[in-house]
């Protein structure tokens, strides 16, 4: 299977080659929250949402079941779902990029939040543990773990952990929207107790494709070995569903999302993948009918039988009422 940096090799080769269009514009899906507003008040645009009125279509995580799939009742594909959801984050973001450009990339529609540029103001996306990697004292040039809470301690941990996080270069533009993010961890309802971990660079970032992976760290020894234990399940998961239905992802096009609506506790969305457009040797983008909101961007889409290790990152909806993603490579062309 391919590793981490034979993904990113691939993506920088189609970032090197022909100039073509690779930008979907339309409505993108990070919820943007009033000035004044914090988290505690995302709540009010689950009520005010007019993209889903009531989110019918959204499955709490506690209430999803095989029956939901669509037909394809399947412990191992509810399975996955479930392991899916245990890396995705709810990420807030509380500081926009001066960088930021006016515009989306070949295009004339303004480039999400550009209008709040250096500004502190708050957002929401999702995004999805990719990777764990543990530190100690010296790796690297860091001689402890660079977390805000250690920064200002007179004794800060000597062994700590990255947690890459995947998502969209809207959500995450930058190192400077890095350092000012967080991401939420098993968000699963409004009981889930909060355990959030800190954002700190940028490993990977391309706007015209729309995806990031960026690096949270921790020193909390339990919430590391958690999420190594979830990463080590997932790819277990993802290989066995892989090698079941890898000969019918191009038929019934089966498309789940797991995300963090209007910045809220997770939900889970099924339906099916529209159209493919293949960008240079085995670079992708999809649309699909599986239902998103403003928090959702950044989720990863994930499509019945396919191999990934990253995946392509929920971007937005257009005006033909179909939501899309950004750009990644296609293991299983």
């Amino acid at each position: 299977m391919a590793s981490l940096e034979d993904s990113l090799d691939d993506q920088n080769s189609m970032a090197n080659g022909e100039d073509i269009s690779l930008y979907f514009t339309g409505t993108h899906e990070v919820q943007e929250c009033l000035e004044g507003q914090c988290e505690i008040d995302l709540h009010t645009h689950v009520t005010n949402c007019k993209k889903n009125p009531g989110h019918k279509d959204f499955v709490p995580l506690n209430q999803l079941n095989v029956e939901h799939f669509l037909g394809y009742q399947d412990n191992d594909v509810y399975d996955l779902t479930k392991a899916i959801a245990d890396l995705t984050v709810r990420i807030a973001v509380k500081f926009t990029s001066p960088d930021r450009p006016d515009f989306a990339p070949g295009s004339e529609d303004p480039y999400p939040c550009y209008n709040t540029r250096g500004q502190n103001s708050l957002r929401t996306g999702t995004g999805r543990v990719c990777q764990v990697t543990k530190y100690t004292e010296g790796m690297y040039g860091h001689r402890t773990c660079p977390c805000p809470e250690c920064d200002h301690s007179d004794t800060p941990s000597k062994v700590w952990w990255e947690v890459g996080v995947w998502t969209a270069t809207h959500v995450v533009f930058d190192e400077s929207e890095a350092r000012q993010s967080s991401c939420r961890l098993w968000f699963d309802d409004d009981k889930s107790p909060v355990v959030k971990i800190c954002g700190w660079k940028v490993g990977g970032s391309y706007i015209d494709r729309d995806w990031c992976r960026f690096y949270c760290v921790t020193h909390d020894v339990d919430v590391a070995d958690k999420l190594e234990e979830m990463v080590r399940q997932f790819n277990v998961l993802r290989d066995k569903v892989s090698d079941k239905y890898k000969s019918r992802g191009d038929v019934d096009k089966l498309t789940i999302i797991v995300s963090h609506p209007h910045g809220c506790s997770k939900q889970v969305s099924v339906g099916h993948w529209v159209d493919r457009q293949v960008v240079r040797q085995d670079g992708t983008r999809y649309t699909y009918t599986t239902s998103t909101c403003p928090g959702s961007s950044g989720a990863v889409v994930y499509r019945l039988g396919c191999y990934w290790s990253f995946g392509h990152p929920h971007s937005g909806a257009n005006s033909g009422g179909l939501n899309y993603s950004g750009v990644w490579v296609d293991r299983d062309l």
